[in-house]
C-alpha cells in the first residue's frame, strides 16, 4: 500500500477511528464508481487524513509531468489522499509512489466539487491540473 508516502501525526499510529471511517465512506460515495474507475483507483483505505479529521487513500494511475514540462505517455501509480480539513473543506493531494514527489494538491473544495477536482488530477494537457475544474 502507499501509506508510506504520506506523513502522519503520532496520533495516527492506532489507525482510523469510526469518525475517520465515516468520512472516508462519504468521500467514496461522493466520488462515485465512475470517477474512481476513470482514475483506475485501487486499494481504497480509510485513514486519519492529513489533518486527523478522516480521509480516503487510494492508488490511481495518472499521467505524470516530465522534467520538460510536458505530459508523460505512460501512467504512473500515484497515491491520492482525500482529507477533511479543520475548516470542513476537502483537500486532495496526489503523490507519485515510486519517487514520493508531490504531483498535485487541491485545497479548499466542497463535497460538490470533489468529482471535478479528482478528475482534474488526471488531465492530459500541458498543465498539472485541468484549468477548468473549478468552473460550473
Amino acid at each position: 500500500m502507499n501509506k508510506a508516502i504520506f506523513i502522519y501525526d503520532q496520533q495516527a499510529v492506532c489507525g482510523p477511528s469510526e469518525e475517520h471511517r465515516a468520512n472516508a465512506m462519504q468521500f467514496r460515495q461522493a466520488l462515485g464508481l465512475g470517477v474512481l474507475g476513470s482514475l483506475g483507483a485501487s486499494d481504497l483505505t480509510a485513514v486519519p487524513g492529513a489533518h486527523q479529521r478522516g480521509g480516503l487513500l487510494f492508488t490511481a494511475r495518472v499521467l505524470p509531468m516530465t522534467t520538460r514540462g510536458t505530459r508523460g505517455t505512460r501512467p504512473r501509480n500515484m497515491g491520492i489522499m482525500v482529507s477533511l480539513t479543520p475548516a470542513d473543506e476537502i483537500e486532495i493531494e496526489a503523490r507519485e509512489i515510486a519517487r514520493g514527489t508531490e504531483h498535485a494538491k487541491i485545497e479548499g473544495i466542497g463535497i460538490e466539487q470533489l468529482q471535478r477536482a479528482a478528475l482534474a488530477i488526471d488531465y492530459d494537457g500541458p498543465e498539472v491540473l485541468n484549468p477548468r475544474y473549478r468552473t460550473n
